[in-house]
């Protein structure tokens, strides 16, 4: 059975973006927490990364502690200067496997239910950086742009649907963790 380890993205001295009187560090380890308490309730358990680890500590972290195949969750939120900027996407490797694919496609439709816009599912090469730190571990590796923290609109429509997001998230982890 697949192991499921979830990052809440930034952490320690890096709190990531901020918006709307919202810090992506903080929000991020909120869902996390909320993911795997629905994770709990359906029987699984899944590792999570130290909340005062910023990257290098958490890729550090990472080391022996999954095999191929394993599912590893990075959750984060994204910003732009234009506050009408919205949305979800969901980042995989570039040259991502079939398996990474769909499930990126299933953890983007957790969110897009909820009714924020699709900004569909991307390879790492056309995020801001072109190269994430996250898609190196030899796993079916995924990172969540839950949506802008500049938009207030997404804002309120994440926080209003907080904990279903988590409900979704969590569901469809133990699904594909089922899958071969």
């Amino acid at each position: 059975m697949r192991k499921i380890i979830i990052s809440a993205g930034h952490g320690g001295t890096d709190p990531g973006a901020s918006g709307n009187g919202y810090i992506e560090r903080d929000l991020a380890i909120e869902l996390r927490n909320l993911i795997v308490a629905e994770l709990k309730v359906l029987g699984i358990s899944a590792l999570i990364d130290d909340d005062k680890n910023a990257l290098k500590q958490t890729l550090l972290w990472l080391r022996g502690k999954f095999t191929t195949g394993d599912i590893l969750l990075d959750i984060h939120w994204n910003a732009a200067a234009n506050p009408e900027a919205k949305g979800s996407e969901v980042i995989v490797p570039e040259g991502a496997s079939a398996f990474e694919l769909n499930l990126a496609k299933e953890m983007l439709h957790c969110l897009t239910v909820f009714g924020f816009r699709d900004r569909g599912v991307k390879p790492e090469t056309e995020t801001a950086r072109k190269s994430l730190g996250w898609m190196r571990p030899n796993a079916e590796n995924v990172l969540i742009e839950v949506c802008f923290i500049s938009n207030p609109t997404d804002m309120k429509l994440y926080q209003a649907n907080k904990n279903g997001i988590a409900r979704r998230i969590a569901a469809s982890l133990a699904y594909f963790r089922s899958k071969n």
